[in-house]
């Protein structure tokens, strides 16, 4: 429980449940707009036509194709494929590696920085070998605010997880108050705990 003296103050929680009536919004349209983000193709001038008229295959005379007919792959979707490829081949850093470059950029060390987070050394061990850890989202939150990460540099972390910042879920939006405002860890969860929520 949590002391009288470190409660937030009333106009604090105040703030906090405005922010969270502001932005938080329905899963739904959170869904419709992430849809209406996605990139469409659009049909290229006269493609329908070549369609209509077998003018998007070819005759393969080699080996393999023997005066086949066979269709050519749309352009569209080589497109995607080949972008699909070129991210998957590149090396991208995982939650683990993320987070102790984070740690070293900080100043702290190991020790300093998952006691803080409230991390257990054999939990913290796991996460040191084992380069494809996947922690629990309140986990990424706890490292978050106690290397005072800013929201660009939360969000990268949170995504080298799975994760995001969710405008349809309450916690998500606390949480990003909170580090938009910069509060320590034992803020947060004094700030958790008076809004009746699991503390990090």
């Amino acid at each position: 429980m949590i002391p009288p003296h470190k409660t937030p103050s009333a106009e604090l929680l105040a703030r906090i449940r405005r922010y969270i009536a502001e932005h938080l919004r329905d899963a739904s349209d959170v869904i419709e707009e992430a849809k209406r983000k996605l990139p469409r193709s659009k049909p290229r001038q006269f493609e329908d036509g070549r369609r209509h008229y077998s003018m998007g295959r070819e005759v393969h005379k080699g080996p393999k194709g023997l005066g086949k007919i066979l269709p050519r792959m749309e352009v569209g979707l080589d497109g995607i494929l080949s972008r699909l490829k070129s991210k998957l081949d590149k090396p991208s850093e995982t939650f683990s590696e993320r987070l102790l470059r984070l740690i070293d950029a900080s100043g702290m060390t190991d020790v300093e920085a998952y006691k803080r987070a409230g991390v257990d050394r054999k939990l913290f061990s796991k996460i040191r070998i084992d380069r494809n850890y996947h922690p629990k989202s309140r986990l990424v939150y706890a490292f978050i605010f106690v290397l005072g990460l800013n929201l660009d540099d939360a969000r990268d972390l949170l995504a080298s997880a799975g994760y995001s910042i969710s405008p349809a879920s309450e916690f998500d939006l606390v949480m990003q108050y909170c580090i938009e405002e910069g509060f320590d860890i034992d803020t947060v969860n004094e700030i958790l705990y008076a809004l009746g929520m699991d503390v990090l």
